[in-house]
């Protein structure tokens, strides 16, 4: 193994330390012994990589379940995304805060550390490069899980932290992702050390930096208006706007939707292929135990006829569930996104009271996993798929939503370029009348099950998280209402949309701080 990922897991990752972030970092000096070559910045970038594709949107993110479209859900282990305060005040998710960190502390051993290797200035760069645009996905994570958050000094210091405010740690992320944006190539001439080709979409680029800000600064926009924080919203969304045209005009690199969906879902459904609608993504490790590296969200409505196990009766047990009567409500019947994204046959049409659910097909292949108890039987326990953070389609209703919010008519063009290709009625269609609606309902239609929901909720306000967050589900114990659906805005001024801040952060450190609306409910 690379004596520095021997250094970082003994010291970082597979400790038990007692400090708040669980971090007892390796001295200077041993980092200087490492930093020989441009190798070894390389085995110091893996781990970056492996660690954000571990934890970026993985199951420490309660917020997506919380976004999640469903009509009914199984009372398993990941019930707290219907508002059950109590239970994610329980430690449901705590992860999120650590491994957030653990991303950040990688990320600044690498800028720290870097300029210590024999290697071109270029090659510099592009390592620094790298490290940013993950310091800063990063940080961009833990402002939208957390709110407030602790910005560490550097990988080496001890000191305790308090918790600096929400539009800070954006700041520090919007910081480090315009390094990134500044530094980085477009991703066709990005290269290896060894001077080849580099074809994995989860190094950075200019423009997976490009829409990096783009949604940091719609969401920055947001909260500004949501909670009434000091800000330039305005300016904020214009930015955004910027850099989504940067990407549309393809200036930082050649993105550009695919001719169709069901050519999407091929693409999107073949791990490591091209596909040309990606701007950034999230590697799948499938020989990891239960595929835990990046798990796309859709899996959980995914059975027959993906899973070659399942049957069409088995759906009613999947964790999730979205009824086809509902796929109806949301879709036309000629929109090609039906056909692409939801497996249909004759028997199930003939038989809706008996498989009344949908069955989801966006991605097409299972990863299957070996019983421990030896016996031959396998269970599809991931997609084959890596994580999609951000693509076009994405990028053309980003821009959309943030000229809506400005009065600039050209959202309309953006919003009809996504539904030309679905071969979805232009806006706007019979009974459509607002166009911000119409925007967010696309996304909803676009981008289903791709971790997009939670956040394009909360960016469009207080009455889009009552009506859409705040729904009421079907569960194995009866009809449960969400308390979102009557959130006030003290609750949101309190936090009520953010994860708790762990017990863990909280030992040996007097300074933090629990977020206001998890005080009636944590036992630490």
């Amino acid at each position: 193994m690379n004596r520095l990922l021997i250094i970082l897991l003994i010291s970082f990752l597979g400790s038990s330390c007692e400090s708040w972030l669980d971090v007892k970092p390796e001295n200077q000096v041993t980092y200087t012994n490492f930093f020989e070559d441009e190798k070894d910045v390389e085995g110091a970038a893996f781990e970056m990589f492996a660690t954000e594709a571990a934890y970026i949107g993985c199951e420490g993110d309660y917020l997506k379940w919380q976004g999640i479209l469903a009509d009914e859900w199984s009372d398993t282990y990941n019930a707290p995304r219907l508002g059950r305060f109590s239970d994610l005040a329980g430690g449901w998710g705590d992860n999120g805060w650590k491994h957030s960190y653990d991303i950040v502390f990688l990320a600044n051993t690498i800028l720290e550390n870097a300029h210590r290797a024999s290697m071109s200035k270029d090659r510099l760069n592009f390592w620094i490069g790298q490290a940013s645009f993950t310091k800063g996905l990063a940080y961009f994570e833990l402002a939208r899980l957390y709110g407030d958050a602790v910005i560490t000094k550097n990988s080496t210091s001890l000191e305790k932290y308090g918790r600096k405010p929400m539009l800070e740690v954006i700041d520090t992320a919007i910081v480090n992702a315009e390094r990134a944006y500044r530094l980085l190539p477009v991703f066709e001439e990005l290269k290896d050390l060894s001077g080849a080709a580099i074809t994995s979409k989860q190094y950075a680029s200019k423009g997976a930096a490009a829409a990096l800000l783009a949604h940091l600064y719609a969401w920055r926009g947001s909260v500004i208006e949501l909670y009434g924080l000091t800000g330039d919203a305005t300016g904020d969304y214009q930015k955004s706007i910027d850099y989504c045209t940067l990407i549309i005009d393809k200036k930082v690199g050649f993105y550009e939707l695919h001719s169709s969906p069901e050519a999407l879902c091929q693409a999107m459904s073949k791990m490591g292929g091209e596909n040309k609608e990606s701007i950034f993504e999230l590697e799948l490790n499938p020989k990891e135990d239960y595929a835990q590296a990046v798990r796309v969200l859709g899996v959980f409505l995914t059975g027959y006829p993906v899973n070659v196990n399942a049957t069409l009766a088995a759906q009613k047990s999947r964790s999730f569930r979205l009824k086809w009567t509902t796929v109806e409500q949301m879709y036309e019947a000629k929109d090609k996104r039906v056909d692409a994204y939801f497996y249909l046959d004759d028997e199930i049409l003939n038989n809706l009271q008996t498989y009344p659910y949908a069955y989801l097909r966006k991605w097409r292949e299972g990863i299957y996993f070996t019983s421990s108890s030896g016996s031959s039987e396998t269970t599809m326990g991931a997609l084959r798929a890596n994580q999609v953070q951000w693509r076009v389609a994405d990028i053309y209703l980003l821009r959309a939503e943030c000229r809506v919010k400005l009065g600039i008519a050209d959202a309309k063009d953006d919003l009809n370029k996504v539904r030309t290709r679905a071969n979805a009625t232009l806006y706007p269609a019979v009974g459509e009348n607002d166009l911000k609606l119409a925007i967010f309902k696309e996304r909803e239609r676009e981008l289903l099950y791709e971790n997009h929901r939670y956040a394009d909720i909360v960016r469009n306000g207080k009455t889009y998280i009552q009506k859409y967050l705040g729904y009421s589900l079907a569960t194995d114990k009866g009809l449960e209402e969400n308390a979102l659906k009557y959130v006030t805005d003290q609750d949101l001024k309190d936090g009520i949309l953010f994860q708790p801040i762990p017990e863990s952060a909280f030992l040996m450190n007097g300074l933090m701080r629990q977020t206001p609306f998890w005080l009636r409910y944590v036992k630490y």
